[in-house]
């Protein structure tokens, strides 16, 4: 009812060796028929309501359906609009004329990008021209990036501007649909096998929702493709020669090779997001994406050109300053993941990074991931151990590390440091 200003204290009891003991609550709860919502009262000045309306005797029996599990049942009323109306932020946009931020938007401020934070020159991005993919010189800035920053650019790579523009289009194309027809596509309920949509990051988990709608596009090796418009499924194709001499540079700066083995470890499954960011009315309080590192090997990625003050990527390990990572037209950034980090033993490094929004305009971002195969056993590579190198990292199954990245918000790299020794 107080639209979480107050707040219900979630609550166990232990027991004695020595002594027994009694107690006695008594609960104060509404009739049965009683219709449980936000008050009006709190959700003036565009507030939006957290909760979706539940009747007190339906709210009852999910509770004492199953065995106490923390706050399981006021989080299973959460996000009605955005989340279980399936509208998302894009639709919470367009049904009401926003001048504040709703509180469920509203990054605590430590989790806010300040000025303060961010270095004023992005020089310190390289961009590796790859017109000529044999000049030596190539080779040493990829892995030099790779080792220091973790994120580049690449410009002159062989995908023409008007087919990256084109990508964009599809993107823009699929948020102007009517949100009847892009909530066929949610998550859970999807019409298509390998395409499905959501909002924020992990809405159930989060106590505070990221300003993001996206579509994420799978590719398994199993299919014979994207369930997906031409312009998805081209793109896949015309990224993945790129991932694979950017990863074979890598590797080989390891004297090692990439075998059918690595190979599935590399880049045994690809997918793809179509990002949208809204416009925001107060984007100083919001974040877009929040603070993490890629768990995957390898990502690609395609900024919208004029949009910028929109990615951001943390300086340094163990600092709090970050750079601006701006968009160059037909340019695609690249940035290492985890699990280039476990293999490399740290050598290679995952750049931890966020996406801030804009109050103007909207934007679109497209991301290409290659991932291991879900099977496959992440670890350091037996050549970066040579030497009486110790390991850094245990072994992991990829389909554990993804679980683990996925059942909880964007916290930084705490997915890598669980399976830090």
């Amino acid at each position: 009812m107080s639209n979480d200003r107050y707040r219900s204290v979630e609550h166990c009891v232990l027991v004695n060796k020595s002594c027994s003991r009694v107690s006695i609550p008594v609960f104060c709860g509404p009739v049965n028929d009683s219709v449980i919502e936000s008050l009006p009262e709190v959700l003036e000045n565009n507030e939006m309501a957290r909760y979706r309306k539940v009747v007190y005797s339906d709210y009852l029996k999910v509770f004492f359906e199953r065995p106490h599990d923390g706050k399981t049942t006021i989080e299973s009323i959460k996000l009605e609009f955005v989340v279980n109306q399936r509208n998302g932020v894009k639709g919470l946009v367009d049904s009401l004329k926003l001048t504040t931020l709703p509180s469920p938007y509203i990054q605590p401020p430590q989790e806010r990008l300040t000025s303060d934070k961010i270095l004023s020159s992005s020089s310190q991005v390289p961009v590796i021209d790859l017109s000529n993919w044999n000049d030596p010189q190539v080779a040493s800035e990829i892995c030099d990036a790779a080792a220091k920053l973790g994120l580049f650019q690449i410009v002159n790579h062989g995908i023409a501007p008007v087919e990256l523009k084109a990508l964009v289009a599809a993107a823009r194309r699929f948020y102007k649909l009517p949100a009847e027809e892009r909530s066929r596509y949610w998550k859970g309920s999807s019409v298509s096998e390998t395409a499905w949509l959501t909002t924020s990051f992990n809405p159930y988990e989060e106590s505070v929702l990221e300003w993001r709608d996206f579509i994420k596009f799978e590719f398994l090796p199993e299919r014979d493709g994207f369930d997906a418009t031409e312009q998805v499924t081209n793109h896949f194709k015309r990224m993945k020669p790129i991932a694979n001499k950017i990863l074979t540079i890598l590797i080989d700066n390891l004297n090692s090779t990439i075998n059918e083995s690595t190979q599935q470890t590399l880049m045994g499954t690809l997918r793809m997001n179509f990002n949208y960011y809204p416009e925001c009315p107060e984007p100083s309080l919001a974040i877009g994406t929040g603070r993490h590192s890629d768990i995957n090997t390898l990502t690609l990625l395609l900024q919208e050109d004029g949009v910028s003050r929109s990615l951001y990527a943390r300086a340094t390990e163990d600092g709090d300053k970050w750079i601006h990572v701006p968009p160059i037209p037909g340019a695609i950034v690249v940035n290492i993941g985890d699990v280039l980090q476990i293999m490399r033993n740290d050598r290679y490094r995952s750049v931890e990074h966020c996406v801030l929004v804009n109050k103007f305009c909207s934007r679109v971002s497209i991301p290409v991931f290659c991932e291991p195969a879900n099977d496959s056993v992440i670890q350091p590579l037996p050549v970066v151990l040579e030497n009486n190198n110790m390991a850094q990292y245990r072994k992991v199954v990829y389909s554990d590390y993804l679980k683990f990245f996925f059942e909880k918000p964007h916290d930084g790299k705490a997915t890598i440091k669980s399976v830090k020794l």
